[in-house]
């Protein structure tokens, strides 16, 4: 299996990384994943969470692409470990890997 993941640049829009999809973290430990952050509620809020995950190659890529930032794939065994993780680039093929030689 694998998991794809996008981590905005640390200068990046904080409601870019709303909008995206990126979930807020409360100073309790909560994370809650609001369209804003309204002026009352943000003395709630501890961060913006600048990760966002499960999404599709083609969406990290678009990320990339609009916001720079970083991107890779979490390679996954069939119990849930993680035994390769690999950069997502704009320009290739990001899909070389043959699952039955690791399994």
């Amino acid at each position: 299996m694998r998991i794809n993941y996008y981590r905005f640049p640390e200068n990046a829009d904080e409601q870019a990384m709303l909008e995206e999809g990126c979930g807020v973290v409360l100073k309790d430990g909560v994370t809650i994943y609001p369209d804003y952050i309204p002026d009352d509620k943000r003395a709630l809020v501890d961060h913006v969470d600048g990760t966002v995950g499960g999404i599709s190659v083609t969406h990290a890529k678009q990320l990339l692409k609009k916001y720079g930032g970083s991107a890779w794939t979490e390679h996954c065994d069939r119990d849930g470990g993680v035994f390769e993780v690999t950069d997502i680039q704009l320009q290739g093929n990001n899909s070389k890997y043959k699952y039955n030689r690791h399994l």
